[in-house]
């Protein structure tokens, strides 16, 4: 049964995961900072490639951060104009992917970390 308790906490855990993709924006920016400061009088063309990967990839998730900040805001704005819809499978579909990108984006921090040692 759908009730306002489950409403407002399934608008609770969506405000929680914009915050935690703001953090992760904020992350990968800096390791995208990080890298522009390793790059720095690099030739070899292993490590090139693999510059070029990580910027690509940084580039890449931040704009996977921008567009599923924006979904979970219009999920948000929907449920607050029609409070009585249930919305649990938009909601578990959007859940899985915010976490799907979560486990990206810490795959490709903690590959980015093992790169530049």
């Amino acid at each position: 049964m759908y009730t306002e308790t489950t409403h407002r906490s399934l608008i609770s855990e969506c405000n929680d995961w914009i915050k935690s993709l703001r953090h992760y924006r904020e992350d990968i920016t800096e390791l995208r900072n990080r890298l522009y400061q390793f790059a720095a009088g690099k030739t070899e063309k292993d490590i090139l490639i693999e510059i070029d990967h990580f910027h690509n990839q940084f580039h890449l998730q931040l704009i996977n951060i921008h567009d599923l900040k924006h979904e979970i805001k219009g999920h948000i704005q929907q449920a607050e104009h029609h409070p009585t819809f249930g919305h649990r499978i938009p909601h578990h579909q959007l859940e899985v992917k915010y976490r799907t990108l979560v486990e990206d984006l810490d795959k490709l921090e903690k590959d980015f970390l093992n790169f530049i040692g």
